[in-house]
């Protein structure tokens, strides 16, 4: 007799001769549920091979004696062996599964027979499905079982499949083989009853942590269901029962099973028959389970008797973090108050009684469309204002209310005018959100999209809003004049007060180390993420309003250039002042600011803390004189470099380059431009700094002795790259230029050639073998670790040093006071431009301004040429095309007085400036001196003193001279005299 457990095998046949059990090396997954037959069958065939060929032909003539189904046994069986070897592999949604399954039903009496041979051999997936069909007498369906979860490979997720209660059973015989490899069941919408449930109870693995059954029907006689879950799902820790027809009394019992459990943290109960008759066992669980964290309770029965059991419940539980009650009656009682609180001697609690207590520790509440009338909700609307741990709160639907940017609930009071308008837009709002389905509900902690134009609140946990520090770090020029205020955009620009910072919040800050500043103020503040948020600073008692440096600046949009004023009201006067120009803008990335596991907030930011939004109490003062005023400001009108310029010279530098070239594919031509784009600003300060060591001709540009002295310690090492590839380098990147109009310059960089041969140059020296790196690996190495970066960075950048040092009150002051010489300075620089200059324009050329300094004898061992140079380059703007315009050699007079600052600053033996106010007293010389050297007698009349200098000087100046009618300020002047003098050579 055959014992029970052990192989089928005919007596025949020894036990040494039995196939090997394949013995699984790792556990299964649901992708490859049992290991290939096929191994076996080659087993089998050594196995054959080994023995003798006349008992080898007796023992399966037996085999098919015994089996005759099974017809030509070896090939066969190969087929077979092949068949479920593709069931194992099969691809999630892969058009061969339906028809790999249908292929398996049709063999699956061969498939049987095989595992009544090799009893202790599993079965695939398909063959489950298929031989439960089978028996069950159903058409053959496919249920999505090999379809896994992208995030988890551990959620079996059969939802949206309508399978009902017959095929439940095909499903328990599909997914019983493994069982324990699960950790969450997805059973959405298969139309499963209370008949199911025995089913689901056997399917269900006892080591489940996650199982979700709604849109189900198991509510009516579900309570063996719900019985199991205590005894069963030891392991359960969310469960989602929504919209499966659950009365109270079966949610009784669901109740009276969890105020035990220790386990469970989420429980969703949505959409069910629950009213206030269940709420007194839902009271008992709150007061004694420790574990349950989430609670959904959307659209039910709850009335406001019900609601008094929560709110007693919540005054003891702590542990409740995420309650959603929307879409119930909490705001309307009773007639029949036969379930109060109050004839059951509890205490009658409401909800402002809740929000008002320290006892809240809820995060994230939902209210919304529950009936409260106008003073319930103006009651629940005050006592949010001291509470400071809801995060999330969301109230629409009751009463024409809205949430705003900082969490407070405001409520508008209805007046005979104004219902027709509410009941009208309710109404509109009723129609929009009819079956509850459409509306985006919370969940958690997560952020939701939330796109319906009804909405008016705002929730930081809902709209993903993320904490971001606003610092204001002002130079020598900036408002500094407390108290300081920010406005933001998506608070309507409204007055925030801005603190300051002190030693050790510096510290602690990585943005304010870096600044220069002593006195730092800033705010933390929660703003949305991913869209432009525009802000600016001011000072109301300095009637000024500023952008900071720090940020990017940008034009304010079409829809707000219009709106030039702010308002303020001190001592219940308005304050008027014009906002800036421009704006500060930044698009913060979305980023997860709440820790779902602890339930715990990461941000400092309070919801409902009251600003400092008004200016009370203060008294202005006209004799401020710690800034200077804006209309003596002579850099209100000067030019700044913005990100904007930087981004479009880099687009026009890198489509006249030949990188799309040289780099083939086309990801990696992606990733350099990303990494240039990113270190571009710094790549044109330093060409802009170097192309004034010796231009060529017209145009900025470097020369291969320049480039060479430079920059050939950072690619020649002598082994990968040598001197002379510096050069071959060199000239094949100058070799193609785009005008030929002008000064040739193919033996020079221009300012897209030089980010050209820095690439050019990293390829060669890296990507060439051995070494074979990618294009941007070589950058990176070449620049971060080769020593281009600090060559790079060694050359400050124009704007900063603009911000730092020259922008201050001490310069403007120097500026102010020497109005005069300046601009008669500046109109003899003029008149010294060579006559291919002639032009109606007004500008100083390069040649000129260094004219200036060179008759005067300030250019010599102590201030060289190349200074002077360096100074008009880094003055000028940034110009898109360097080659066919002229605009990078056209000095206007605010750059030339920048490019007199810039020249004081190298002047003299200790050239090192750190701070501005050595910068203005530099300045000052540097003005004192040619105002000595031309002595100025007005400002049309420049007299010209004794000079040793030569013929061929004597006759450029004179040929220089022109008699044209220039326009400074738009007012004609006539060309500054030049009266004779005789020169001593």
């Amino acid at each position: 007799m055959q014992k029970s457990g052990q192989p089928y095998i005919d007596n025949s046949l020894s036990k040494k001769d039995a196939p090997v059990q394949y013995e699984p090396q790792s556990k299964f997954t649901p992708l490859q549920l049992i290991p290939p037959i096929n191994d076996n069958f080659k087993h089998l065939k050594s196995m054959k091979s080994s023995r003798s060929q006349n008992n080898s032909k007796i023992k399966v003539k037996k085999v098919k004696q015994k089996f005759p189904s099974l017809m030509e046994f070896d090939e066969m069986q190969t087929q077979d062996d092949e068949l479920e070897f593709n069931a194992y592999n099969i691809k999630p949604f892969d058009s061969v599964a339906p028809q790999t399954f249908r292929n398996i039903y049709k063999k699956i009496d061969t498939i049987l027979q095989k595992k009544t041979l090799y009893q202790n051999q599993k079965m695939s997936l398909f063959s489950s499905v298929a031989e439960s069909s089978k028996i069950e007498k159903l058409m053959p369906r496919t249920l999505g079982l090999i379809r896994p979860n992208t995030n988890n490979n551990k959620i079996l997720d059969a939802s949206n499949f309508c399978m009902g209660d017959k095929y439940a059973k095909v499903l328990c015989s599909g997914v019983k083989l493994t069982l324990d490899y699960y950790e969450q069941l997805n059973l959405k919408n298969n139309n499963l009853t209370s008949r199911s449930s025995e089913c689901l109870n056997q399917l269900i693995p006892t080591k489940l942590k996650g199982l979700n059954l709604q849109g189900n029907s198991l509510g009516q006689g579900g309570q063996e269901f719900v019985k199991a879950l205590n005894t069963r799902y030891g392991q359960l820790q969310y469960l989602n029962l929504e919209n499966n027809k659950f009365n109270d009394d079966g949610c009784r019992q669901l109740f009276k099973m969890l105020q035990e459990n220790t386990i469970m943290q989420k429980l969703n109960l949505s959409h069910n028959l629950i009213t206030d008759k269940s709420m007194p066992e839902f009271n008992m669980l709150l007061q004694k389970n420790a574990t349950l964290s989430e609670i959904y309770l959307h659209w039910n029965r709850i009335h406001q008797i019900g609601g008094q059991y929560i709110i007693a419940a919540l005054f003891i539980n702590y542990n409740v973090k995420v309650l959603d009650l929307s879409f119930n009656s909490l705001g309307i009682r009773y007639k029949d108050d036969a379930q109060s609180p109050q004839k059951n001697r509890q205490p009658y609690q409401t909800w402002p009684d809740y929000f008002s207590s320290k006892n809240c520790n809820l995060i994230h509440l939902d209210l919304s469309n529950n009936q409260f009338n106008q003073s319930q909700s103006e009651a629940i609307a005050k006592a949010l204002e001291d509470n400071h741990n809801i995060f999330g709160f969301h109230f629409s639907g009751n009463i024409h209310s809205s949430i705003d940017h900082l969490g407070f609930l405001n409520i508008t009071k209805s007046t005979v005018e104004q219902k027709d308008v509410i009941l009208k837009k309710n109404e509109e709002y009723q129609s929009e959100i009819i079956g509850a389905l459409q509306i985006p509900r919370i969940d958690g902690l997560k952020q939701i999209q939330r796109q319906s134009q009804f909405y008016n609140e705002v929730c930081w946990i809902c709209d993903g809003w993320v904490e971001c520090t606003f610092l204001w770090q002002p130079n020598h020029l900036d408002i500094k004049r407390e108290p300081l205020f920010i406005h933001l955009s998506h608070e309507r620009y409204a007055p925030i007060k801005l603190e300051l910072m002190d030693d050790e919040q510096r510290e602690r800050s990585p943005m304010s180390r870096k600044s220069n500043s002593y006195k730092i103020w800033y705010v933390q503040r929660m703003v949305p993420s991913k869209q432009p948020i525009r802000f600016f600073f001011s000072s109301p008692l300095l009637k000024q309003a500023q952008v900071s440096s720090s940020y990017d600046i940008v034009d304010w949009p079409k829809s707000e250039q219009n709106k030039k004023v702010l308002f303020y009201m001190i001592n219940e006067k308005p304050l008027t002042f014009r906002r800036p120009r421009q704006c500060n803008q930044i698009i913060l990335p979305s980023k997860q600011q709440f820790d779902e596991l602890h339930y715990e907030p990461s941000v400092h930011c309070k919801p409902r803390i009251k600003d400092y939004g008004g200016i009370l109490d203060l008294i202005i003062d006209d004799t401020i004189d710690e800034n200077i005023d804006q209309t003596d400001n002579f850099f209100k009108e000067c030019h700044r470099d913005s990100d904007q310029e930087f981004s479009d010279c880099f687009e026009w530098d890198w489509n006249n380059s030949q990188l799309t070239k040289l780099i083939k594919e086309q990801d990696q031509l992606i990733q350099v431009k990303q990494y240039l784009h990113r270190i571009y600003r710094d790549l044109v300060s330093a060409y802009r700094h170097y192309s004034a060591y010796s231009p060529s001709g017209d145009i900025w540009s470097i020369s291969l002795n320049v480039f060479t002295d430079i920059f050939q310690s950072s690619f020649v090492d002598n082994k990968s790259y040598l001197l002379k590839d510096l050069d071959i380098s060199f000239r094949q990147t100058t070799s193609k230029y785009i005008n030929q109009t002008r000064t040739s310059t193919s033996h020079a960089l221009l300012r897209h050639q030089f980010i050209e041969i820095l690439v050019r140059m990293s390829m060669d020296k890296y990507c060439k073998q051995p070494i074979l790196m990618t294009p941007l690996e070589a950058l990176q190495r070449v620049y971060e670790v080769d020593g281009l970066q600090k060559k790079i960075e060694s050359v400050q950048e124009s704007q900063t040093w603009r911000d730092v040092y020259y922008w201050s009150m001490e310069c403007n002051r120097v500026i102010q006071n020497n109005q005069s010489v300046l601009r008669q300075l500046y109109q003899e620089c003029v008149q010294m431009r060579q006559l291919n200059y002639f032009t109606n324009k007004i500008f100083a050329s390069p040649q000129s301004f260094k004219e200036l300094f060179n008759r005067a004898g300030l250019i010599n061992d102590v201030n060289a040429e190349r200074n002077v140079l360096i100074a008009f380059a880094l003055s000028v703007p940034l110009v898109l095309d360097e080659i066919n315009q002229d605009r990078q050699i056209q000095m206007s007079y605010q750059e030339f007085v920048e490019a007199l600052a810039r020249v004081a600053e190298k002047y003299g033996q200790n050239k090192a400036v750190i701070s501005s106010e050595q910068l203005a007293l530099k300045l000052q010389h540097i003005i004192g001196q040619l105002q000595e050297y031309y002595q100025i007698v007005d400002e049309n009349k420049i007299i010209i003193p004794q000079m040793r200098q030569s013929k061929k000087q004597t006759n450029f100046l004179q040929e220089n001279v022109t008699k044209l009618l220039y326009e400074i300020d738009g007012s004609p002047i006539n060309a500054p005299q030049i009266y004779e003098y005789d020169f001593v050579e």
